[in-house]
């Protein structure tokens, strides 16, 4: 699998040591690719895709826990805003649809099944 993000990516969005930057992002590249296993395949056509789900869900996790929580109190009434970013998981849904999406070709891909049968123009 190539290598799709690197630290100088990352570098115009957020100051992250480079000896974190790469274990997230080996991470989060070792985690696209059980989500969707084509953008190992050599060749691939949509590698810049993959780099901007894999920057947004890095710089994602190094905010998550950014934030803060405050409380406020004017007499018998109270309010709490809890700005703090919780990471619940490497990538969104909507991003592992997207990822899984980019394997699919248009006659159907890992992803997908054809119902017709095979295509009538095939010989067998």
């Amino acid at each position: 699998m190539g290598t799709f993000l690197s630290v100088d990516d990352l570098e115009p969005f957020a100051a992250i040591e480079p000896a974190k930057a790469e274990a997230m992002i080996e991470d989060a590249e070792a985690m696209a690719l059980l989500a969707a296993p084509c953008i190992s395949v050599d060749g691939f056509a949509h590698s810049t895709a993959v780099k901007a789900i894999l920057r947004g869900a890095v710089l994602r996790w190094n905010d998550s826990g950014s934030g803060a929580l405050q409380a406020q109190t004017a007499g018998p009434f109270g309010q709490t805003l809890d700005t703090r970013q919780e990471r619940r998981g490497m990538f969104w849904p909507s991003e592992i649809v997207a990822l899984q999406n980019l394997c699919a070709t248009g006659q159907g891909g890992v992803y997908s099944v054809s119902l017709a049968g095979p295509d009538a123009t095939s010989v067998i």
